[in-house]
């Protein structure tokens, strides 16, 4: 009898980042969980890569090998003022959903920004990413405000709500 694999939470690395674009990738194509219209490329990606370290964690959720969905804090704004503050990803394979990934990842995330000592995680959904919102809501993200109309992908504008955890 085979034993199961568990899903692993662990810091991305290089090797990572072409699963990790076929998931953006796919998200771009298929979805308003980024305002990006055009696929990325590796290039492209690897400054993206480059800027998550220790201060700005990146997270995969791996299971038999194969990457399930990613997680990351990024930096807020570029002003100083901002330091504490980090904007919140998490993309999940489109086979994946619905199985507790981006919980976890959402989770392991969370605890890695309260560790770093961050003061407030923001995100910024499109209203009709109902599982996002009810993601951040359950970890206790708080609707702050929402901007009509800012993104067009589909053909249609789109509104953008941003929601906020204080740590």
């Amino acid at each position: 009898m085979e034993v199961e694999k568990p899903i692993l939470i662990r810091r991305a690395r290089e090797e990572d980042l072409p699963e990790m674009l076929e998931i953006y990738n796919d998200s771009v194509i298929s979805s308003a969980a980024t305002f990006e219209l055009k696929t990325q490329t590796i290039e492209t990606r690897m400054n993206w890569f480059r800027i998550h370290g220790k201060s700005y964690p990146l997270l995969i959720a791996v299971e038999r090998g194969k990457l399930l969905g990613y997680c990351s804090i990024s930096q807020f704004q570029k002003t100083s003022g901002y330091f504490k503050t980090v904007e919140l990803s998490v993309y999940v394979e489109k086979h994946s959903r619905q199985r507790g990934i981006a919980t976890r990842l959402v989770g392991e995330i969370i605890d890695k920004a309260r560790t770093l000592g961050y003061h407030a995680i923001i995100s910024s959904i499109a209203n009709d990413n109902k599982p996002s919102i009810r993601l951040h809501k359950n970890f206790g993200f708080r609707r702050v405000g929402c901007l009509k109309e800012v993104g067009f992908k589909f053909s249609k504008w789109q509104d953008t709500t941003y929601y906020q955890l204080i740590l």
